[in-house]
C-alpha cells in the first residue's frame, strides 16, 4: 500500500449543520479524523466526537496559522485536508482510495466545485478551482502565511497530479449566511491588507462588481446553473466591492476623525 495511513483534518467554528455530511463521505477513505476548532458555540464538539474525530480547540489568528497548526498535530505523515463545508463525491473517495493503494506522486490536487440549491452534482463545464488536498508532509506542507491555506513543496522535486473526480462545496447555506461571512472574511481581508501596508486604488471600487459578476457569469460559466448562477455571481461580484470599500474606508479613516470609528490597525488587539 502506497499511503499505509492518512490523517483528515479540519478546521471548523459552528458546523453543525455541514459537518456529518462531510464526515459521512470520508467514512473507510481515512484513518484518522483531527477536527481543529475555534470557539464553537453549536453543537460541532458533539457531531465530531459522534463520528471517533479528535476534537482540538485552538485560538485563531488566521486561516494560515490555523492550518498550519492544525497540520502540525496530525498523526501520519500523509494528510487530506478539508474545510467544513467540503464533501467528498463517492467518485473522489474511491479515487483517493485507489490513491492509497497504487499511488506514485508526494501531492494530489483536486477540483474543487461549488454546489448550488436543486442540483446533486455539479456541472463539469463550470470553473472549478484546483488545489492541492491530499499530500505527504515530508514533501509538502502549509505555508502558514496569513491569510493564506496554500501548500508548497518542502522536498526537492516534489511531484504532485490532478484527481480526476469532484470535491463538493457547500459554501452557501442561505443568503443571510453568506451576507454574515463576507462580513467577516473581508474584514479579515482588509485588516491583513493593512498590516501588509497595501495600497489599493479607489478606482479598483468603481469597477469590480462589473467586472467579478463578468467574469464569473460568463467566462467561469455559472449561468449554466440558472438564477443561482446569476445570485452567486453578483454575490461574488459584492464581496469584492465590500472588501475594496471597506479598504477605502479604513484609509480614509487614517486621515480623518470622524465618530469614534478607528482603523483596524490601532482598534484591534
Amino acid at each position: 500500500m502506497y499511503i499505509k495511513k492518512l490523517s483528515l483534518y479540519i478546521i471548523s467554528l459552528n458546523e453543525e449543520e455541514r459537518l456529518p455530511k462531510v464526515l459521512d463521505s470520508v467514512k473507510g477513505v481515512v484513518d484518522e479524523i483531527l477536527i481543529v476548532d475555534s470557539g464553537s458555540t453549536d453543537r460541532t464538539k458533539e457531531i465530531a466526537e459522534s463520528y471517533g474525530a479528535r476534537f482540538v480547540f485552538h485560538k485563531w489568528e488566521s486561516v494560515g496559522h490555523q492550518v498550519k497548526w492544525s497540520e502540525e498535530q496530525c498523526s501520519y505523515d500523509w494528510v487530506l485536508r478539508l474545510d467544513a463545508d467540503e464533501v467528498l463525491s463517492s467518485e473522489l473517495a474511491a479515487e483517493i482510495l485507489r490513491v492509497r493503494e497504487n499511488g506514485a506522486k508526494d501531492g494530489y490536487y483536486v477540483k474543487i466545485y461549488d454546489m448550488v440549491i436543486g442540483r446533486n452534482r455539479p456541472n463539469p463545464l463550470v470553473k472549478n478551482r484546483k488545489i492541492i488536498r491530499l499530500y505527504n508532509r515530508t514533501a509538502y506542507a502549509m505555508t502558514g502565511r496569513l491569510g493564506h491555506d496554500d501548500v508548497e513543496p518542502v522536498k526537492d522535486g516534489a511531484t504532485a497530479s490532478i484527481l480526476s473526480a469532484p470535491l463538493l462545496h457547500y459554501t452557501f447555506l442561505s443568503i443571510h449566511q453568506m451576507v454574515d461571512k463576507h462580513n467577516v472574511e473581508t474584514d479579515r481581508l482588509v485588516e491583513r491588507a493593512m498590516i501588509q501596508g497595501k495600497n489599493y486604488s479607489p478606482l479598483r471600487i468603481v469597477g469590480t462588481m462589473t467586472f467579478n459578476f463578468l467574469k464569473m457569469f460568463f467566462i467561469d460559466r455559472y449561468f449554466l446553473y440558472g438564477f443561482w448562477g446569476f445570485i452567486l455571481s453578483v454575490d461574488y461580484a459584492f464581496f469584492r466591492f465590500l472588501k475594496f470599500s471597506k479598504f477605502y474606508e479604513q484609509k480614509q479613516l487614517e486621515r480623518h476623525s470622524y465618530f469614534r470609528r478607528k482603523p483596524f490597525s490601532t482598534r484591534r488587539p
